[in-house]
């Protein structure tokens, strides 16, 4: 169970967000529908309050899916290259959505995060935060905001349907097209479904994958490698529009192939070939299975939720390698065995699961 109050939840944040003159809504990762929809719930909610918001992201939308999703409802979303363009300071707080942390990553600032908002587990470290909401409870952030819209009553019937419909997006897409969902996506579900406009979602979710996106698709499965039950696929050096295209993939080989786990990664470049990352996506059919404890034993820079994680590993002193292909064949050789040595220990990971599972399960009894 969800020990939240939403009703007193939700007066607090309209509370806090009436003390500030200038917020920063901030997308952490790359914009995808649940970070989309839950930031433009809080920039509606500013827009009513007459409070000024800017919603600031540090990668594009890559998917085109999800550049379609920010155009139909004309979200202002900024693109800005690192926290210190997006001048931080100048904004009287801010509010991080979909991210297990609110923490501004390789920058100091004085300036307070009011909300903070996700559906994973709480990270071990993390900046203080006035109001926050942390629960792996629920299938997305989306979900938590729309649990939060049903005690907001001066929102007007047409916002409402405007806010449910990128909310349903939202859901829809971090729960696996409704296949994973908690009592409370279907409690969340069966209140905003009525104000959807449908066939905005149809638009949105009939957008093609580019020419470009298919590519990489065949290429990862052109490299994938079976190891024990996981596969494994590189897709090779990935812009970073593209960059989402690496979770649609995974998605795709999990849904195609008889394996407990998927992992697809790339070689991500960013600000004009200036940054180079590893991007990896995880996918597995198993609820029990503890990626985000999976991820951490890789780098603390990921994490993961129910059937559900990713990583992000900086290695921009690559950049400069002249032989694109070599660089590559040691990111793949590398990535491979790094992966295939966290499956023979997973056996370890599942007794830690099975245990933390085993103690939560003993909380809640204490607590009846």
């Amino acid at each position: 169970m969800i020990d939240i109050n939403f009703e007193e939840s939700a007066k607090k944040i309209i509370s806090l967000l009436q003390e500030q003159d200038n917020i920063a809504i901030i997308i952490k990762g790359s914009p995808d529908p649940d970070a989309i929809a839950s930031s433009y719930f809080f920039w509606k909610l500013c827009t009513l309050l007459h409070v000024k918001a800017t919603i600031l992201g540090f990668m594009p939308a890559s998917l085109p899916s999800n550049k379609e999703f920010i155009s139909a409802f004309n979200i202002p979303l900024h693109v800005v290259a690192d926290m210190k363009e997006s001048k931080i300071h100048k904004y009287t707080g801010y509010i991080v959505c979909d991210y297990q942390t609110a923490i501004l990553e390789d920058f100091f600032t004085t300036t307070p995060c009011i909300i903070h908002l996700d559906h994973h587990s709480p990270a071990e470290q993390d900046v203080p935060a006035r109001f926050r909401i942390l629960t792996d409870k629920v299938s997305s952030t989306s979900t938590l905001c729309a649990l939060l819209m049903q005690h907001i009553s001066f929102i007007s019937l047409e916002d409402v349907s405007s806010i449910a419909t990128a909310l349903y997006v939202g859901i829809k897409t971090d729960s696996d097209s409704f296949k994973h969902m908690s009592e409370y996506d279907t409690i969340t579900l069966e209140y905003i479904k009525p104000y959807c406009n449908m066939a905005i979602i149809e638009q949105i979710e009939n957008t093609p994958l580019t020419p470009h996106a298919l590519g990489l698709l065949q290429k990862a499965m052109n490299n994938a490698i079976v190891y024990k039950d996981w596969l494994i696929a590189g897709a090779g050096f990935v812009e970073e529009r593209y960059r989402d295209t690496i979770a649609i993939i995974a998605d795709y080989l999990l849904h195609n192939n008889p394996v407990e786990l998927v992992v697809v990664y790339g070689g991500v470049y960013h600000n004009n070939h200036t940054k180079l990352d590893i991007d990896a996506s995880f996918r597995t059919r198993s609820e029990n299975f503890d990626l985000n404890a999976l991820i951490k034993n890789i780098t603390a820079d990921g994490g993961g939720r129910k059937f559900k994680g990713a990583f992000q590993v900086h290695i921009d002193y690559f950049v400069h390698c002249p032989d694109q292909e070599k660089l590559w064949e040691i990111i793949e050789i590398t990535t491979n065995q790094i992966l295939k040595n966290q499956r023979d220990s997973s056996l370890k990971i599942a007794l830690q699961s099975k245990f933390k599972n085993f103690k939560n399960k003993l909380k809640h009894l204490f607590r009846l």
